[in-house]
């Protein structure tokens, strides 16, 4: 009697085992969203190299500016605002 209980119970977790175990629809849908994910990541650090390059940029014309404006003074040269 208790071997048949043990059987049974084997049986069901058995089978409840099997009916956990995910879908491939399921397991191409996780990977696909781990791939938008690298993806997203992937963006966000590119996006943030371009703002490093912007900023450098920016600091670059506000010294060309400077440079400018002090020449033209020097030279007496008014300049349009």
């Amino acid at each position: 009697m208790r071997t048949r209980a043990m059987l049974c119970l084997a049986a069901l977790a058995a089978l409840g085992a099997t009916a956990c175990l995910p879908s491939k629809q399921d397991v191409d849908t996780a990977q696909a969203i781990m791939e938008m994910g690298d993806a997203v990541n992937d963006i966000r650090q590119t996006l943030s190299d371009l703002q490093s390059q912007v900023d450098s940029l920016r600091e670059i014309v506000v010294k060309r500016d400077s440079t400018i404006k002090q020449l033209a003074n020097l030279a007496g040269v008014v300049l349009p605002p």
